[in-house]
């Protein structure tokens, strides 16, 4: 499948009514988008730019099939129904994220700026005979903007809104002697809170966010490229905090420990109380080397090697109620929380290619190590006494990954492609963790004995799948292909558990074509899959306070089947349109849980309840359908100059953020309205771009979580109305 914003970025010229042919390496070599037989999507920095999209959750509502939310600072990455389902550190994502082919191993560090990208690519199922890490759901490649031949550059300034968003783009590349180019861009972005505090009156939901990337590329002669990458990227703001939805249950059986009724408690408002103003710090750092041999027409070698530190910090209350709950000690009600993340990573990456006349593909070898480290504070004053917290849960994982995949397609005729690919991957997940609580009568947090959890992991995934060409320009094409999640572990339980790994199966068929003379695309891809093993958190009830325990288990099996359209339509030199929508039918086959807004399992004989049974019930951020409808008019100006008008129309179906499916913890079916007005000056240089994004200014829920030590129900929003003007220079 497409991109639905692709015809956001085709150009209209008065010469030719046909779409442009785009170029992706989703397959790790370059190909035409409609030649790769997988479903792919692929937006250009140009969309990025007349869009205003600078960030994952923005992108969401252009590419079919992804969602994206977040909770407790963690992005919750969805394709096709399958992605994370836990909001502690540890657990991979089961969709990955990579810059420039390098992954971004851990799912806090995901909150990535688009910026200076040469564009973005969405591969939809399970890639594990492609990418290096392993990827049930799918896989985001950021492609950013390489060195150039020439001198160049560009600035793009914006400034808008009720909220005083104001930022910069810049870039500037070129050669800097006759073997070696260069190219460093920064992106700053800032915007005012879309809430307040209730407490102090200040800012909630603001922006401030500033990065940098630089790239030095080494061209050696006879095929020999060498690519040294940097980039560094810092968020400083009060964000990524939870918002008051309403309390677990009614009092009795246990009452919500917020302040009941009081005017600092906002249900349902983008204002939210806390015993302080929430913060959000976070740091990342990366260095990459990409070493490329030519070594014929037919071969090459590629070394991709990478390192990358993060570190983030959230502090909120539980509660977002202005009334301290207690003290510590002796009365350890607070719900003040600090939580802390650090990752380092080193992955290496081997990669063979050959581009034959019949036989193309890829054979690699991939190595990564990582260790996280993970602290959770819940007391009256996490930041400045952390060692009078009433729970301290310190906590390390360590990994050691290694695999070898290959994917190759073979040519049997002009007409009739067959495809194979596998992988086999292994790893060792060594855990610890140092966790200590307080019960109301102890003067300070008692630590258990340290306790140490080690397993091995190893899983073989194979891929099959044939093309088919009856036309010019047609392709119809069928995979089978299986992908895997490694098992892991919870780095907030007390004990630690090593679950097993996370499996898929999916079959997929699809067909891509353009017609009526290039000027149509239409892509069809439809499929089914099932979920093994699926590792969710589960939180159940216990006799002691706080009266819930959460776990990571193998706790579902899920069966996902649907079918994808996008089309994009030059209808005449000077209009054109694009829609894509998504039918899934995406549900439990098995999934056994109790469900902790329940109030009956705290009522006479609770503790005797059995599970609920959640066969027939949505996986989270999973709508049942979506559509996305977009449309541009060009008007050529006398100056040499032009207009492009550009309205876009997005919708989703009802979805859930828990597996219990209740209405309190999802979101109802919406609509949202962009538009853009592009001025492009004679030569191309000057533009100026009119944006507003969620005109009707929506109010939707990204995502929701039931915190049990608050006895809340808790979630995010997605931005509200924005809009403003972006000027921009390339020279």
């Amino acid at each position: 499948m497409m991109a639905v914003a692709l015809t956001l970025t085709l150009p209209l010229t008065a010469h030719a009514a046909e779409l442009e042919e785009i170029i992706v390496t989703a397959q790790k070599r370059e190909q035409s988008l409609q030649d790769v037989s997988l479903a792919v999507t692929a937006v250009s920095a140009e969309d990025l730019l007349r869009s205003n999209i600078s960030s994952l959750e923005n992108l969401q509502h252009r590419v079919p099939g992804v969602t994206f939310g977040n909770d407790f600072a963690f992005a919750k990455l969805f394709i096709r129904g399958v992605g994370l389902n836990s909001s502690f550190a540890g657990i991979d994502p089961s969709v990955a994220l990579h810059v420039d082919g390098a992954v971004v191993a851990q799912a806090a560090a995901q909150f990535a700026s688009l910026f200076d990208l040469e564009r973005v690519e969405a591969l939809r199922g399970p890639q594990g005979t492609l990418y290096g890490r392993n990827a049930t759901g799918g896989s985001i490649n950021l492609v950013t903007a390489k060195p150039t031949q020439t001198f160049g550059g560009y600035t793009n300034v914006s400034i808008g809104g009720s909220d005083l968003s104001y930022g910069l783009d810049s870039a500037l590349s070129g050669p800097l002697t006759d073997s070696v180019l260069g190219r460093v861009a920064v992106h700053y972005q800032h915007h005012d809170g879309y809430g307040k505090h209730t407490g102090s009156g200040k800012d909630i939901d603001d922006l401030n966010v500033i990065g940098t990337r630089g790239h030095l590329q080494f061209k050696f002669g006879d095929g020999v490229d060498l690519l040294l990458s940097g980039e560094y990227a810092k968020e400083d703001d009060h964000t990524k905090s939870v918002h008051f939805i309403g309390p677990m249950f009614p009092d009795p059986p246990l009452p919500s420990l917020r302040a009941t009724g009081l005017p600092n408690v906002s249900p349902n408002s983008r204002n939210a109380g806390g015993d302080f103003r929430p913060t959000f710090e976070s740091e990342t750092w990366a260095a990459t080397a990409t070493l490329t041999v030519r070594m014929s027409d037919a071969t090459s070698f590629k070394s991709l090697t990478n390192y990358r530190e993060f570190d983030d910090q959230l502090t909120q209350d539980f509660d977002v109620s202005d009334t301290v709950n207690g003290n510590f000690p002796p009365a350890p009600t607070s719900t003040t929380q600090l939580q802390a993340i650090g990752d380092d990573q080193f992955s290496q990456e081997l990669q063979f290619i050959y581009e034959g006349d019949r036989l193309h593909g890829i054979a690699a070898a991939y190595y990564l190590t990582e260790s996280i480290d993970s602290l959770v504070l819940l007391g009256r004053d996490p930041v400045g006494q952390p060692a009078r917290s009433r729970v301290i849960v310190p906590a390390t994982l360590d990994v050691d990954a290694w695999a070898l995949f290959t994917n190759f397609t073979y040519d049997l005729t002009k007409l009739f492609s067959i495809k194979a690919g596998a992988r086999y991957s292994a790893e060792k997940r060594t855990m610890e963790n140092h966790f200590a609580v307080a019960s109301p009568v102890d003067p300070a947090a008692v630590y258990d004995p340290e306790r140490r959890a080690s397993r091995d992991y190893s899983n073989f995934s194979p891929e099959l799948g044939v093309e088919l060409r009856p036309a010019d320009g047609v392709m119809l094409y069928a995979t089978y292909s299986e992908g895997f999640k490694s098992g892991t572990a919870n780095l907030g339980e007390r004990v630690p558990n090593l679950v097993n790994p996370e499996t898929i199966e999916n079959i997929e068929a699809g067909l891509k074509s353009w017609l009526l003379k290039d000027s149509l695309m239409l892509n069809i891809a439809a499929f089914k899959y099932k979920v093994e093993d699926a590792q969710y958190d589960r939180t159940y009830a216990i006799t002691a306070p706080p009266f819930y325990a959460a776990r990571l288990e193998n706790a579902a099996t899920t069966d996902g089947k649907g079918v994808e359209l996008e089309t994009s339509w030059i209808a005449t030199d000077h209009f054109k349109m694009s829609f894509a929508g998504t039918y899934y039918h995406i549900r439990f086959d098995k999934f056994l849980s109790q469900n902790p807004i329940n109030p009956a399992l705290f009522g006479p004989g609770g503790s005797s309840l059995p599970p609920e049974d959640l066969t027939g019930n949505r996986p989270r951020n999973t709508p049942d359908w979506t559509a996305e409808l977009s449309a541009t008019y060009e008007w050529p100006l006398t100056s040499g100059a032009s207009l492009a008008l550009t309205g876009a129309v997005s919708s989703r179906d009802k979805q859930y953020y828990t597996e219990f499916n209740d209405e309190v913890t999802g979101q109802d079916g919406f609509t949202l309205y962009d538009a853009n007005l592009l001025y492009t000056g004679a030569g191309g240089k000057f533009t100026l771009n009119f944006w507003g994004k969620n005109l009707s200014d929506e109010m939707i829920v990204s995502g929701i979580y039931v915190t049990s030590t608050a006895r809340t129900i808790t979630g995010t929003y997605l931005p509200p109305r924005t809009y403003g003007v972006t000027a921009g220079y390339k020279f």
